[in-house]
This record gives structure tokens, sequence and C-alpha cells, in this order.
């Protein structure tokens, strides 16, 4: 199974394509076929069943014909005026009587045997004892008085006639090279004389088995299937297979069967599916049962299965190569925008698909002509920004010997200072000297929180002497936020703004709060607050969306930090600002926490 898997990996998408419709195809089809081969076998076996039916039906009524013809003998006979005189008249005082049955009787009993060969034996069994027993047609019936169903017949005077199941025949005269007695049935009649209101007569007409029954043998309908003629007991009266007479059917592996009832489904007998028909033959008390396999009935769908499975196999092959050169013609398409990513990857951005159409692989094709136009043009951006970047590196590496220069003069001027006694200048440069030294930060980005305040105090110093003491600054701030970074120079710009916007044109004395603390979800915060002259609404709206882009005198504006802080924390900080005519402001900006 994992070598299959593997071998399914490795294939290209046009054979995974074929491949995994040919399975699919594969499995519907042969499920259909199936279904289709049940149902057709169903249907064959259902219409099978109906015609078999039939088949044994017309079988019973070509029985029934035969014994309706010996039915049809027996009354001729019994219903002849001259034989009920015959066997009615005292034969001794007659002299006639003789003439009469050698004349009349005689030939006309010959000659319905002549003409109905079916016919074994015909005997008149005779009430009269006067009559003598003549030729082998014409006996008394005290012959046959003892056996059961003569006293049945004899006793019962509405058991006018009726047909004797199979039995034996009863051999009355010894005639040479006759043989061994037959296996017949017979029919029985009483002859009743108009003349003598009285029974004069049993009239008992005999025909063979094989006679009988040698339908059985000649019916189309045994060519594929067992035929037998069973009785009450189950035993085989006559059958289409030799060796099975007077065997029980269910030797046959056939279970018990209805008796006087039709009977007309599939079972399993001896092993094997097989229709199972039963017709009731009810005046010989006998059942016609025929076993029909199943899988000779099914020949013709198997052949039709075969024929359609191998239609089916050739339309799955068509079908395949239909499937292969459509996904093969598909995938050529993308096949292009392959090769495209692949000259992408060897550093072609100028690279683009043809677009043909709307579907998937033309929506794919734009999307690639998309993306490589953006990378394309924000190579080119990067390009640029590189350029601009060391272009700024060597106007900062330039701009930074200018402070230096400052901050060297600057500590020549407090050494002067220092000279003459002049502690206002030795405290003003100082304070200059150490703010141009924090600024300068050794060109790093980043800066010790300690440092960033530092450098507010420092600047604050010099202000203090500007003002002329005209404001206070209060500072509360968490020791822990000490040794923690924060981007350079962020703070000052906020404190300059409050002093020049805020408590400068109050021209009062203010007060300046400056805060530093831990917040949680690891992030710290500077507020800057003053009690200055505050904003306007829209002056405040206009500074944060950036439409006042530099406060006079800070070098700094709102929108440069604001740039700052999204270049440096991206989401994880935010900046605040909440002012109020004649009350001051509150600028407040959090920040996620590093470490230096």
């Amino acid at each position: 199974m994992h070598k299959i898997t593997k071998l399914f990996r490795n294939l290209s998408v046009t054979w995974k394509f074929v491949a995994t419709f040919l399975c699919i195809l594969a499995v519907s089809l042969s499920a259909c076929g199936i279904y289709l081969y049940l149902q057709l076998s169903g249907s064959a076996v259902s219409q099978a069943q109906m015609v078999m039916e039939q088949n044994l039906l017309q079988t019973r009524n070509s029985l029934m014909n035969k014994m309706s013809m010996i039915q049809n003998i027996s009354k001729l006979l019994t219903s002849d005026i001259r034989l009920q005189t015959f066997l009615g008249s005292d034969f001794n005082k007659n002299s006639f009587a003789y003439d009469d049955y050698t004349s009349n009787i005689s030939p006309y009993v010959e000659n319905v045997l002549r003409q109905n060969p079916s016919v074994h034996s015909l005997r008149v069994y005779m009430t009269n004892p006067s009559i003598p027993e003549i030729y082998d047609s014409f006996y008394q019936i005290s012959r046959i008085e003892d056996q059961p169903w003569v006293r049945e017949v004899t006793s019962d005077d509405t058991n006018i006639f009726g047909w004797r199941g199979l039995h034996t025949e009863k051999l009355l005269l010894n005639i040479p090279k006759r043989g061994e007695p037959e296996n017949v049935f017979s029919f029985y009649q009483k002859i009743n004389s108009i003349r003598y209101f009285d029974t004069v007569g049993l009239l008992e007409i005999e025909i063979l088995e094989s006679d009988l029954f040698d339908i059985l043998n000649s019916e189309s309908t045994g060519q594929i299937g067992d035929l037998f003629m069973i009785d009450r007991d189950n035993h085989v009266v006559s059958s289409n297979k030799s060796g099975l007479f007077k065997q029980q059917i269910t030797d046959e592996g056939l279970a018990q069967l209805p008796i006087d009832t039709g009977f007309n489904q599939v079972l399993k007998v001896d092993g094997r599916k097989s229709v199972v028909i039963s017709v009731p033959l009810h005046d010989l008390e006998l059942r016609l049962i025929g076993i029909f396999p199943v899988s000779g009935l099914n020949e013709k769908v198997k052949e039709s299965a075969f024929s359609i499975t191998g239609i089916l196999l050739i339309a799955l092959v068509v079908l395949g190569f239909v499937v292969y050169f459509i996904t093969n013609a598909l995938l050529s398409r993308l096949k292009r925008i392959v090769l495209a990513m692949k000259r992408v990857k060897e550093g072609s951005l100028t690279v683009s698909v043809p677009v043909q159409s709307n579907d998937e692989f033309s929506q794919i094709a734009i999307s690639f002509n998309h993306m490589t136009e953006r990378i394309h043009e924000l190579v080119e951006t990067v390009y640029k920004s590189q350029l601009m970047e060391r272009e700024a590196e060597l106007k900062a590496l330039e701009s930074q010997v200018n402070p230096h220069f400052l901050y060297n003069t600057l500590a020549t001027i407090s050494w002067v200072a220092r000279k003459a006694n002049s502690t206002e200048i030795v405290h003003l440069s100082g304070a200059l000297a150490q703010f141009y030294r924090l600024v300068l930060n050794k060109g790093r980005r980043e800066i010790l929180i300690k440092d960033e305040l530092e450098m507010v105090k420092a600047y604050l110093a010099i202000q203090k002497f500007r003002f002329e003491e005209m404001f206070d600054v209060v500072y509360d701030i968490d020791e822990r936020v000490y040794e923690y970074c924060v981007v350079k120079n962020i703070l000052q710009p906020i404190v300059e703004n409050a002093l020049n916007h805020g408590i400068e044109p109050k021209r009062d004395r203010g007060t300046l709060q400056i805060k530093a603390s831990l917040e949680a979800d690891d992030m710290l915060c500077f507020k800057v607050i003053d009690d200055g002259v505050g904003m306007s609404k829209e002056r405040l709206a206009a500074l944060l969306v950036g439409n006042i882009e530099r406060t006079s005198g800070s070098g700094y504006a709102v929108k440069n930090i604001t740039e700052r802080l999204n270049s440096y924390y991206g989401d994880k900080h935010a900046f605040r600002i909440h002012s109020a005519p004649g009350i001051g402001t509150s600028v407040m900006i959090t920040f996620a926490k590093e470490r230096a």
C-alpha cells in the first residue's frame, strides 16, 4: 500500500487526474453493471417463473384432456342402452342374449378400444351372476368385491364415478407372454340400467402410467429443468428423470410443498438456486412439480453481461484518453505559470503570463501578474530606500560633526566660566552639554529610559533659566522603568510643545508633570501634563491627523513622533492627546517593554 501511495505521489498532475477519474469511473461503472445484472437476472427469473408456470399449466391441461377422454369413453359406454339391457337381462332364459353380445356389444366395445389406443384395458364387472364371463372384457364383480375401493364404491350410492391412484393392474386371465403387471391409473363408473332402475355393473378403464404422463418427457420445459408427478406421500409417480419411481421427492433436496394449492418460488434445491413450481392435479390427488435451475435461466443474461462489460471497458479506455487530453490541455496553462514562477525565482521580475479567458487558471495568471508587478515595485522602493538610507547615514555622519564641535565648544565655555567664577554660565553650559551628549547617544537609535529622562531634565534646566523660573516641574517616576529602553528623543519634543504652546502663552506661572510607570501586559507609559492654555477640538483634531506638521521652535512634529513610534513598535504602542481650552493638555505614550 505504501508503494502504491508513493507511486501515486510521484505521478504528474495529469496522470493523477486520469488515475483518479478512471478509479471513480471504474467503481461507478462496476456498481452500475452489478446493479444492471441483478435487475436483469431478477427480471429473467420472474419472467421465467411466469413462463414455466404457464408451461406446467399447459402440461396439466394436456393430462386433464387425456383424463377427460377416458371419462368420455366411460360415459359413452355406461350410457349405452344395449349394454345396460344386456347386463340387466337374464342371460340363461334369453336365447338372443348371446347373439346380441356377439353381434352388437362385443364389436362396439372392441371398436372403442381400437379407436383409443391409449386405453390399456377396459373391463366390465357384472352384478348379474347369470351372465357368463366372456373374453377379456366382461367379468363377474365377485372377482374384485373383496377389494377396499370396490367395497367403498358399492356401499356408497353417491359414489358414481372416480379415479383410482397409481396401482398395479389386476390380471384376471392367464395370457401367455403377457409379462409383468403394469403400473396403471384407472377410471371407474357404475353402470345403472334405465330399464331395471338398478346398478347392473361397474366399468373400469385402465391407462398406463407411461402413457398418461408421456408428455413429461416430451415437454419443452423438461429441457431446462426436472419435472415430477408426486402423490400425497411425496412419492415420485412419474418423472423425466429415470430411476426415481416411488422414491421420496425430498431425496432430491426439495422441502415439503403445499398439497392442494399452487406454488411458485425461488428456493435452494440440493444446493442450487432454482425456480420451484407446483401445480395440483386434484382428480388424481397428484402434484406436478417443476424444478428449473436459475443458472440455466440466466445464460442469456450472462452473455449480455459479458457484452456490457466489454462495452464498458471500451468506454472506460476512450473516456480515459479524453480526460488525459482535456487535463493536459488545461494544465498546460498552469505549466506556463510554473515556468514563469521559475523565471521569477531566477531573478526576472518583469515576467507576465498571458490571460486567455476568465476561468480559475486565468484568475491565477492575473494574480501572478499583479504579484510580480507589486514585487517589482517593492524591490524598486526598497532599492531607493536603501539609497536614501545610505545618503541619510552620510548626512547623519556629517551632521554629527557640528553637535560634537558644539559639545566640545560648550565644554570649553564651561571651563572658562569656572575660571571666571560665573556659576550661571557654568550651570547653563553644563546642562546644554549634557543634553547634546545624551542626544548623540553614540549614534544608537535606542536609549535607556533613565538617560531619556536625564536628557529631559537637562532640557528643562535650560528652559527654566530662559523662562526665569516661570514654571514648576513635578516628576513622578517609577524607578523600575530605568532598566528598559525607548526610542531616542521621544519625550523631549512633547515637553517642548507643552512649554511653548501650553505654559508660555498662559503668561502666568505654570506646572509641568512628567510621569513614567509600568503598566499591565508588559507595557510602559509616559505622561506629560501641563496646565497651560490648552487646545480647541479643531486644533487637536488637525494635530492628530498631521495637518499641523511642526510646532514653532520645537524642531519635531507630532506626526514625526507617531511615525517613529509606528516604525519601531508597530501596533504595540499607543499615542493619545487630551486637551481642553483654559485647562491644559495631557499627552500619554504607551509602548512595549524592551530591556537594554
